[in-house]
């Protein structure tokens, strides 16, 4: 799968599946996001959500996690988000 990032304002919405590398892509390419909607269900890991949140945790104001195979330690990393 080839994946295309579109220069947004705030907000990136993207309707397939997302692997880990994909998230980090977003974390490392889209300094500007606030909104971001994580579905971590089998392709994105612990290490794959702490890697977003250190990269945009403190500007993001809305974070998304539908994450059924994360474990605590990733969600311990949203102490480090905005909000």
């Amino acid at each position: 799968m080839s994946t295309v990032l579109v220069k947004v304002k705030e907000i990136f919405s993207f309707q397939q599946e997302l692997r880990g590398q994909t998230g980090r892509l977003i974390a490392d390419s889209c300094q500007n996001l606030k909104k971001l909607i994580l579905d971590c269900a089998i392709r994105i890991n612990n290490d794959d959500v702490i890697h977003v949140i250190d990269g945009l945790g403190n500007r993001l104001t809305t974070l998304v996690l539908d994450g059924y195979y994360l474990t605590d330690n990733a969600y311990s990393y949203l102490n480090n988000c905005a909000r």
